[in-house]
């Protein structure tokens, strides 16, 4: 708060100097104006000028800047690249929580298929045994009337040929 005063002290001096270096042209009959008063600022006017800042501007904490969003604004101003860069991960965050919601509803889904497509496979395996057993292709066979296929009653023996 002190330096912000020090550097307007400074900028009003510098701009003291500077309209008692102009030199009004030919053709003006008054010397310009600085603030609406004519003729030149004395370091005095500069003085008093603070001073009525000063009395002004009593209390930096005042309701009235609070509530104005001054004090809010100037904090803001000063933090920009540190609100632009929370923003940032904050964008980043909800995007990657969006992204990684929406895959796990996909993993979800696929879950549920993979479930389906496993009792499918129970199923179908289940039929397949039940009709592929021997006592289930002998009657098959004798309920349509192929007498050619009978069970063995010698047990198989091996035949060896020599080399």
């Amino acid at each position: 708060m002190k330096e912000d005063k020090d550097i307007n002290e400074q900028e009003e001096l510098n701009e003291v100097r500077l309209e008692a270096t102009e030199v009004p042209e030919e053709g003006d009959a008054k010397p310009k104006s600085a603030g609406g008063v004519l003729g030149h600022k004395t370091i005095e006017d500069v003085i008093q000028r603070e001073a009525k800042e000063e009395q002004d501007t009593s209390s930096p904490f005042s309701i009235s800047k609070t509530l104005g969003g001054v004090i809010i604004a100037k904090a803001v101003q000063r933090q920009m690249g540190l609100v632009l860069l929370i923003s940032a991960f904050l964008i980043i965050y909800i995007s990657n929580r969006y992204v990684c919601q929406k895959k796990m509803v996909e993993i979800d889904r696929l879950e549920k298929s993979l479930e389906a497509a496993r009792y499918k496979a129970t199923v179908c395996t289940s039929i397949l045994t039940e009709k592929s057993r021997e006592s289930n292709i002998m009657e098959l066979l004798y309920n349509y009337g192929d007498s050619t296929l009978a069970i063995p009653q010698d047990p198989p023996y091996l035949i060896r040929i020599e080399e």
